[in-house]
């Protein structure tokens, strides 16, 4: 009779450190991130949002800038292009005018897309960790469209969100 009472209060309190632990992580997160190599303990996090940077380069200038949360990046990023199209169709013949389906840039160019993630956390007031960056040459040969930068702008945009939900995401 002892040996069971003994087992079954070892059970108890195996249970009960167990669901401590996962009573205390509860109230007190242990959400961690790395920056710069190094690794910072969030505790709760309060608010948190991703910001995209889109960044167009040719000719050693920057041709197009779009910066904007995540969410809204493709949609900044299309009306910015729609903005050079109809610029460029000012001094076009009514029958030469571009779309945003047949307009390019008649340079090489380097497509840079980053995000930053900024967390107001328990420990820290406000800390932002880059999450993602990627960089996409062309040539003037290529002729990439403005409609086939807004796709890659799309795909980054859910890659990235992606990642996000799945490693970063420290609320939902």
């Amino acid at each position: 009779m002892k040996k069971r009472t003994v087992i079954a209060i070892g059970i108890v309190i195996l249970l009960g450190v167990a669901g401590g632990r996962d009573l205390y992580t509860t109230f007190y997160p242990q959400h961690m991130i790395n920056v710069d190599g190094k690794t910072l303990h969030l505790g709760r996090v309060y608010s948190q949002h991703l910001l995209s940077t889109v960044v167009i380069t040719g000719d050693g200038e920057t041709l197009l800038t779009v910066t904007a949360p995540i969410t809204a990046v493709v949609k900044q990023t299309t009306a910015k292009l729609k903005n050079e199209v109809n610029k460029g169709n000012r001094d076009l013949a009514v029958g030469e005018k571009m779309q945003l389906a047949t307009a390019y840039f008649n340079t090489d160019i380097s497509i840079h897309l980053s995000t930053m993630v900024t967390y107001n956390a328990q420990h820290y007031a406000s800390i932002s960790m880059p999450l993602e960056a990627v960089t996409v040459n062309y040539t003037v040969n290529d002729e990439l469209q403005f409609n086939d930068i807004i796709e890659l702008v799309q795909r980054y945009q859910n890659k990235t969100q992606q990642i996000f939900n799945n490693d970063y995401d420290f609320i939902n």
